[in-house]
């Protein structure tokens, strides 16, 4: 029951941090705008996608996704959240890191 408590205690220093509270101000703005959160979401999709692509046009399609992108990841409410999300994505890759590093976890990969 410590442990519970614990964790209790650290999600709610988490939700009164201020990359946190940026967060959700800006989810809850881009809720406001009818369908610019479906936008994001196909933005996000297509940038996802690149990891996973190999053709020989791979630069070329970088190219035409950054032109078709540009004036939408220019707009304040979009570049506002992403950044946002981008804030809040690392403060919990570092929260994952430490425990990670804690937990240190002997795995071989051969």
């Amino acid at each position: 029951m410590e442990m519970k408590r614990a964790i209790n205690q650290f999600l709610n220093e988490l939700q009164e941090s201020s990359a946190f509270k940026d967060y959700k101000y800006q989810k809850e703005r881009i809720k406001k705008v009818p369908g610019l959160k479906e936008r994001i979401n196909d933005f996000r999709k297509e940038r996802f996608e690149f990891q996973e692509y190999s053709g020989d046009d791979l630069f070329e399609k970088i190219d035409d996704f950054q032109k078709e992108y540009q004036t939408f990841k220019e707009e304040p409410i979009v570049r506002e959240y992403l950044a946002a999300e981008l804030e809040i994505c690392r403060l919990v890759q570092e929260i994952y890191g430490a425990i990670d590093d804690l937990i240190d976890i002997d795995m071989e990969m051969e």
